[in-house]
């Protein structure tokens, strides 16, 4: 709260220090012996020059979570954030055919494996972070232990082991839920009568869930599909006639579009969904 006062100018006394929290935070030795230094340096009678630096800072900070904020509507609407092309979209990745953007998660235990050119050797790690000049960072143990020129790397395996996969699965069961979108009572992907169909009233597709087929007959004959389109019995792979937000998938929950998962401490709101 004092914070906030001090960034509207609220606070009753002007020249409350204004107090970084970096100090307070995990740096390397060279780091935080360079923070000091660089403090040391900027002091003056006020410390307004430091106080300066550190709303500058935060400003760039909230700037870059806009942005990131933003990213993140985006590829939940499907679209790519940098071309603007349909993304296809996993429950753990979305990919970009158009022009190559992707974002996907990595195995958190790893191995990450990092194949070389020159020798059938490889580097193993936890981690693996791929730079803009195309080298990649080999992290273990939260120590980077390797520096992989892009010249020298053959290809990047991602190993997963069942069980992994497996917990990735049930941490997003146990953390999201499935709202029926006719009656709103809780759906299960696991029970007989649930349906995921995908429909384009006006010119693009939207998702609904159904926790019953007794739900799902209802919404048909609220909303019967139109007669040229019929998107209840056409597959959408065999259709162009509206605008493309969702592909055809049959695996399990990954047909579950993220945008139709809600937190369980969240209001309930409209989604969509697709089609067994």
């Amino acid at each position: 709260m004092r914070r906030l006062k001090d960034l509207l100018r609220l606070s009753g006394n002007a020249t409350e220090d204004v107090q970084p929290p970096l100090e307070n935070t995990m740096l390397p030795d060279h780091q935080r012996d360079r923070l000091e230094r660089d403090i040391h340096i900027l002091e003056d009678e006020y410390g307004e020059k430091e106080k300066r630096l550190y709303k500058e800072a935060e400003k760039q900070a909230q700037e870059a979570a806009e942005d990131s904020l933003k990213q993140l509507h985006i590829i939940q609407m499907g679209v790519c954030p940098h071309c603007g092309e349909h993304l296809n979209q996993h429950l753990f990745a979305a990919i970009c055919e158009a022009c190559g953007w992707n974002a996907f998660e990595m195995p958190q235990k790893g191995p990450v494996r990092v194949h070389l050119k020159a020798k059938p050797a490889s580097i193993d790690g936890d981690r693996c972070y791929s730079l803009s000049t195309g080298d990649v960072l080999v992290v273990k143990r939260d120590v980077v232990v390797a520096k992989v020129l892009k010249d020298a790397i053959e290809w990047i395996e991602y190993t997963w082991t069942e069980e992994e996969i497996e917990k990735q699965y049930k941490q997003v069961i146990d953390r999201l839920k499935i709202t029926c979108s006719w009656c709103e009572a809780p759906a299960d992907p696991e029970k007989d009568g649930f349906h995921l169909v995908q429909l384009a009233f006006g010119s693009s597709q939207e998702r609904f869930v159904f926790c019953s087929s007794q739900c799902f007959e209802a919404f048909r004959a609220m909303y019967p599909s139109r007669v040229h389109r019929n998107c209840y019995e056409r597959k959408c792979s065999d259709c162009n006639l509206c605008v493309k937000r969702y592909d055809d998938e049959t695996d399990g929950i990954r047909m579950i579009a993220k945008d139709f998962l809600k937190s369980k401490n969240m209001p309930h709101h409209q989604s969509g969904g697709k089609q067994e």
